[in-house]
């Protein structure tokens, strides 16, 4: 029996976080697979960290963590990944964004293809677009992510903000205890750079790519990202990330 670790960063999402949640719950997963999910809350200013109790209360496999002070997602990442357990780990965003049983689908791909690390990739399928500049922010700074781990991992990887990630669970905490960035979103470039320079018993991991539905947000339901800002930050932090 093996244990998958789904990471949930949670920060003022009490309208979404119980049905996520339940949405998680209900995955249908290989029988050899058992899950734990940790849940984190970021200072949430609503009943998000009230409903992250009573979940816990509710699941054995749910546990329930609080920042001592809001550190935005990536610190809030950085600390759900310590406190895993599993053989494997992947991380899921709070809101409806995405699709958990396609969970499945990534993990079956990783099993059966002898796999370290799969990532889910938005653009692979016919995915809405709300905002426009985000669409391509979000591929302009993949492509220029790949110019730096292309070389050393052979696959490109389409989507590199993408949410879904998933790794094996030593590495996923070993290389945590080393992000440094306190960006809101500078998590992805960052794992993404130290993923694709890690090596196992001398060797690259082997990535994985796996189309997965999106259902972006507005700013008005909660989208928390700035393409300009955020991107602006994600670009310095591609560059520094991959030099080091």
């Amino acid at each position: 029996m093996k244990t998958l670790s789904i990471v949930i960063p949670v920060y003022n999402e009490e309208k979404t976080l119980e049905i996520l949640v339940n949405k998680v719950l209900e995955v249908k997963f290989p029988s050899e697979i058992q899950t734990e999910i940790i849940l984190v809350n970021d200072g949430s200013k609503d009943k998000s960290g009230e409903i992250m109790d009573e979940l816990a209360r509710r699941h054995d496999n749910i546990k329930s963590y609080h920042n001592e002070k809001n550190s935005g997602k990536t610190q809030t990442v950085k600390n759900g990944l310590s406190y895993t357990t599993g053989e494997i780990v992947v991380i899921q965003d709070a809101d409806l964004e995405y699709e958990p049983n396609e969970l499945a689908e990534m993990l079956e791909v990783m099993m059966s293809n002898n796999l370290d690390v799969v990532y889910g990739n938005r653009f692979g399928k016919k995915n809405k677009v709300i905002y426009l500049q985000n669409y391509i922010g979000n591929k302009a700074l993949s492509f220029f992510s790949n110019v730096f781990t292309y070389p050393r991992i052979k696959t490109y990887i389409p989507d590199m903000e993408v949410c879904y990630k998933m790794m094996p669970g030593s590495v996923a905490r070993e290389l945590g205890k080393t992000i440094t960035s306190t960006s809101k979103f500078g998590l992805e470039p960052e794992i993404t750079a130290k993923l694709s320079k890690y090596k196992l018993n001398g060797k690259h991991l082997k990535f994985g790519i796996v189309p997965i539905s999106y259902y972006p947000r507005t700013i008005a339901e909660g989208k928390k990202m700035s393409a300009f800002s955020d991107g602006a930050k994600a670009l310095k932090e591609i560059i520094e990330y991959n030099l080091k």
